[in-house]
């Protein structure tokens, strides 16, 4: 019934009172998925799943039901699959703000940008998650480059609206069978790199669309609708970033820095 079948194990032995061991060594190796798509598909699974887990064991989770889980575990638990609920509220978020937009476009008299409040939001929200990631990758937890961390980023980022899309439907679906990413796979043409993101890339034009209809009906004259084409665009970042990435992963090897990929065996 799960498509996550490793992480909803693991929950299950913590309630039936074990515990995990963290033990600083590799027993294995694994490949990344090969293009943008099959990057898709595999954490669409994992927020996918993750809703499964959380649905199935919510009475547990939140203390309803006797289990042996601690409330330092119940707490990492859901801590952990917050940012991907965020997602999903984002992804909701987004498409009010083209909704409110649009109004304000054709009735540039009668609707008036939303308090600056609904904008600040979702800004400190994305600078947070940023400053996290620097945070966590630059010093505190990898030591990674910039550029590294700046590719991590941009990697995340991209996977925004396929999570989003995961949490709604796993909030309201059951039944979305598992699938394995594909390794070794050919990469795909650019004209399907552009395919596998086209949901990314209407939204990502429909925000540039609206900040600059905005822009030209109702000007700048005020800090709410400055600061509202700010949030359009800032929001479009995340849709941008996997047009970006999608494109990146059918280049030629040729063309990617020395480095940035691991080799595989052919």
């Amino acid at each position: 019934w799960c498509i996550t079948e490793d992480a909803e194990l693991g929950l299950r032995i913590f309630e039936n009172g074990h515990e995990a061991v963290y033990i600083p060594k590799s027993y294995g190796r694994g490949l990344m998925p090969d293009n943008f798509r099959d990057y898709q598909k595999q954490r669409y699974r994992w927020a996918y799943g993750a809703m499964q887990i959380m649905r199935r064991h919510a009475a547990q989770l939140i203390g309803l039901q006797d289990s042996k889980l601690t409330n330092g575990q119940r707490y990492h638990f859901i801590a952990g699959w917050l940012p991907w609920i965020a997602d999903g509220i984002n992804l909701l978020f987004s498409l009010a703000a083209l909704t409110w937009s649009a109004a304000m476009i054709v009735a540039p008299k009668h609707v008036d940008p939303p308090l600056i409040i609904f904008s600040i939001l979702p800004i400190g929200f994305f600078i947070f998650k940023i400053a996290k990631l620097f945070y966590l990758y630059r010093g505190a937890r990898v030591a990674m480059s910039v550029r590294r961390t700046i590719s991590a980023a941009i990697a995340g980022l991209s996977l925004s609206h396929t999570i989003a899309k995961a949490i709604l439907n796993g909030i309201v679906t059951s039944n979305v069978p598992f699938f394995r990413t594909p390794k070794l796979a050919n990469a795909h043409a650019f004209a399907q790199a552009i395919g596998d993101v086209r949901e990314e890339t209407l939204l990502m034009l429909g925000l540039w669309t609206a900040s600059v209809g905005v822009a030209m009906q109702q000007g700048l004259q005020t800090m709410d609708l400055v600061v509202w084409i700010v949030m359009l665009l800032i929001q479009s970042l995340p849709y941008a970033a996997a047009l970006g990435t999608s494109l990146v992963s059918v280049l030629p090897k040729s063309m990617i820095h020395k480095g940035t990929l691991a080799k595989v065996p052919q």
